[in-house]
């Protein structure tokens, strides 16, 4: 038999078997057609449920019973997986977003306030710096820090020198936040951040350095130079992170001054520029959510800009070398100005609320003190005076061998007479601290005020002491108060009044 005849065969098979099976199953379906169905019996509903049929729902309650820790181990591990997950989460975003790298510079400053803390028995007042003529002093926190051309000391409160560094600048300048500090050298490329107890970085640019300035909470900018451009702006966060990038056009000028904002994320920056054959400042409104220009101020044509205070989220003030102005930040206008009429400006002291200014009218000084609005709230022959410091509640007159405390009333609280050096700055005015020259930080004891027999001028009288060179440190909390400006030394300028209000 050939193979063609055995498939022939197979097939001819499986075709029988097949048709087998459907006989089969037609001839089923048709016993079960013929066959009556008969009707389930009906069960009483009072008769109680069989034994048998209890057993397969015990079981299962039974068996449910036994996975349920199983179950609630495997809802724990997926919970704690979650929580895992949330966490990295949460960890990947704030670094992204550098909320970590503050939180550690948070733990760095609360670890610095419990060490001065417990070693604040190390120091006491008064004491001695070494620094016989400082270029700078400001707060820090509760203690300050003091720029001399060679050295950078750090003191705590409690009088404890803390740090100590030799920066080797040869322009150094200081800009001071909440808790760090910034030396960097002016027209060089090199800067050193430091909290109150370390150096943390140190950075060199590319280009000159024009000036710094630190936010409260210590974030840092750093404006250079740029070829063709006024000047390039970075902004870092504690962790020298960089948050900001903004190259100035050069139509704007060049900056001459920075200071941030409360809220930490916007700043002004003063700018000056020659047109018209004379020198015109104005100031910028900047957010780091934009490296475009902001809001723009246009100072009087001729006015040079002194110093910037953001006081507020509502309130900056421009201080210039004839007038001071307050700034709304949100739209650039000025609402409210006092003109000095002609007389030079000694020194300043802006607070958040007043402000007191030493005028130098006809060769004899003068106290003023502005309200909020900037109307004059009193005039006191200050002749001897050659600096003003204040806080929110008192004034303080930096005379040759004395300090004078005044109200913003022009009431003479005391005085403190036959201090052994000049002072040169307030810190701590509560505690009666106050920096003299020579190096020599004392304390002096506070005498009553007695009225001079013209009833103006205080104890020395109207026509006693000499004008002085101003060095003068606006003080801020009854301490030395930040200065945020380009110079970043010193607000020694000349400059007594007339007052107008614009809105």
């Amino acid at each position: 038999m050939s193979k063609a005849d055995r498939d022939r065969q197979a097939l001819l098979q499986r075709l029988a078997r097949e048709q087998r099976r459907a006989l089969n199953a037609a001839a089923r379906d048709a016993d079960r057609a013929r066959t009556p169905r008969t009707a389930p019996t009906p069960r009483r509903d009072d008769s109680p449920p069989s034994r048998a049929s209890e057993q397969p729902s015990a079981q299962s309650a039974a068996r449910l019973k036994s996975l349920t820790p199983l179950y609630k181990q495997r809802q724990q591990r997926r919970l704690t997986v979650l929580i895992v997950i949330i966490i990295v989460l949460a960890l990947a975003l704030t670094v992204m977003t550098g909320t970590l790298s503050a939180s550690l510079a948070l733990l760095g400053d609360a670890v610095d306030s419990a060490s001065l803390y417990l070693n604040r028995a190390d120091g006491g007042w008064p004491t001695t710096t070494g620094i016989t003529e400082p270029l700078q002093i400001e707060p820090l926190a509760d203690g300050f820090v003091e720029l001399g051309n060679e050295d950078v000391l750090v003191y705590s409160a409690y009088g404890s020198k803390i740090l100590s560094l030799q920066p080797s600048y040869a322009r150094p300048v200081l800009a001071v936040g909440g808790t760090h500090f910034v030396v960097y050298n002016r027209a060089g490329s090199e800067l050193t951040v430091c909290s109150r107890t370390r150096t943390l970085y140190t950075q060199r640019f590319d280009e000159d350095i024009l000036l710094c300035a630190m936010s409260n909470n210590n974030s840092l900018a750093v404006v250079t130079d740029a070829d063709r451009f006024a000047g390039w702006v970075h902004i870092y966060d504690p962790s020298m992170r960089e948050l900001y990038s903004w190259r100035m056009p050069q139509s704007m000028g060049t900056p001459i001054a920075l200071d941030f904002a409360p809220d930490n994320r916007r700043f002004a920056s003063g700018m000056i520029a020659a047109r018209d054959g004379q020198l015109n400042c104005s100031v910028y409104f900047m957010s780091l959510d934009s490296d475009t220009e902001g809001l723009l101020y246009t100072a009087d044509a001729g006015s040079m800009l002194l110093r910037l205070d953001w006081q507020s989220e509502n309130r900056v003030m421009a201080v210039f070398d004839t007038y001071i102005a307050v700034i709304d930040p949100r739209t650039a206008a000025e609402v409210a100005r006092y003109d000095y009429g002609g007389a030079a400006l000694q020194s300043v002291a802006p607070g958040r609320r007043q402000t007191a200014l030493l005028l130098n009218v006809h060769g004899g000084n003068s106290l003023v003190t502005l309200s909020e609005s900037l109307t004059v709230m009193s005039e006191i022959p200050a002749r001897q005076a050659f600096a003003v410091s204040a806080t929110d509640t008192d004034i303080y007159l930096l005379c040759p061998d004395a300090v004078e405390c005044y109200g913003y009333d022009g009431v003479q609280n005391w005085v403190q007479t036959g201090l052994p050096s000049r002072p040169l700055a307030v810190l701590q005015a509560d505690a009666g601290l106050y920096r003299q020259s020579g190096g020599r930080f004392g304390e002096a004891s506070r005498v009553a005020p007695n009225p001079s027999p013209s009833g103006e001028g205080g104890p020395a009288g109207p026509d006693e002491g000499l004008p002085c060179r101003n060095n003068q440190f606006a003080g801020n909390n009854g301490k030395v108060r930040p200065h945020q400006s380009a110079g970043g030394a010193t607000d020694s300028f000349p400059l007594g009044g007339s007052h107008s209000t614009r809105k």
